[in-house]
């Protein structure tokens, strides 16, 4: 195995050096794609929303068209300040 390692592949590169900087280059993208999702903005939906239902204790996410607790059944979000109009 050593032997293998210590064969030059690319000019003065080393079958090992090779596989040294394969294996960063593989580590960065992992990383940067890890990165990107953390920091991903999430898209907003205008056919979904995030409401806590004061009533239940409920939260989570509701139709803006629907908007009722899957619990209580109360209004919520655009529902609820549609009702208080």
């Amino acid at each position: 195995m050593k032997k293998i390692l210590d064969t030059v592949v690319l000019g003065g590169y080393t079958a090992q050096d090779v596989l040294i900087i394969v294996g960063i280059v593989i580590a960065f993208l992992i990383f940067l794609q890890t990165l990107m999702r953390v920091v991903k903005k999430k898209e907003s939906s205008k056919y979904y929303q995030s409401v806590d239902c004061l009533n239940c204790g409920w939260h989570g996410k509701v139709s803006t068209f629907a908007g009722r607790c899957p619990q209580c059944n109360q209004p919520l979000g655009e529902q609820k300040a549609r009702r208080m109009k």
